[in-house]
């Protein structure tokens, strides 16, 4: 008998079989199985045959994405230990992958929520948009999804535009983000001249406020 065959006998109460009638009730037991397709299913049943749980283990880019983003925050945890840091204590963390290759930054775009409440609203960068004073507290090369990538925990840096003259770029490297967040604007003298800088404009509390201000960065 085929499967419709087997649900009218349980529907019936009972199956008609050469002239002879069996009892669904007294004389047939119903064993439920899994039928898979494809490897990536994983199936377990009772031993009375009454309950079958079937799983589908495919790993979705969404699923591998979050397994290597948090194998950088296991990484960046363990930087921080080192430098013995707080967990109130803020870094900012920057990464470098091999030519070619972009595992790691499309694991962080995908899981930038994740990041900012594990460290403070902190999402790991692309280190080619550190600023040149950023200061390196500790790095180390691991290997996350397969591949190499080096990463960095530096102290927090205020953030300029793109093309600071040395002058202005080493005024910006002696502020402390936490004294900038209310300051709109700095005036400076530069080559004899009064030069103002804007926030927003001239710099930023940090790199990941200016690529979202700046919309340098197309997933932040």
């Amino acid at each position: 008998a085929d499967q419709l065959d087997a649900v009218a006998c349980l529907e019936n109460g009972g199956l008609d079989f050469e002239g002879l009638t069996i009892s669904a009730k007294d004389e047939l037991i119903s064993k439920l199985s899994f039928s898979r397709e494809g490897d990536h299913w994983e199936s377990k049943s009772t031993p009375e045959g009454d309950v079958v749980v079937a799983v589908d283990c495919t790993q979705d880019e969404a699923i591998l994405s979050s397994g290597r983003s948090r194998e950088l925050i296991n990484v960046i945890q363990q930087l921080r230990k080192a430098m013995g840091l707080d967990l109130s204590d803020k870094v900012e963390v920057f990464f470098e992958e091999s030519v070619g290759i972009n595992t790691v930054e499309s694991s962080v775009a995908m899981n930038v929520n994740l990041f900012e409440a594990k460290f403070q609203g902190a999402v790991p960068l692309p280190k080619k948009f550190a600023p040149s004073w950023s200061v390196i507290l500790r790095s180390d090369t691991a290997e996350i999804g397969g591949s190499k990538v080096e990463v960095s925990i530096c102290r927090p840096a205020v953030a300029g535009k793109n093309g600071v003259c040395e002058a202005v770029g080493y005024f910006l490297s002696t502020l402390e983000p936490s004294n900038v967040a209310n300051e709109s604007t700095f005036s400076i003298t530069v080559d004899g001249k009064e030069t103002t800088l804007k926030q927003g404009e001239d710099f930023w509390g940090s790199t990941v406020a200016k690529l979202r201000g700046t919309k340098g960065l197309s997933w932040l």
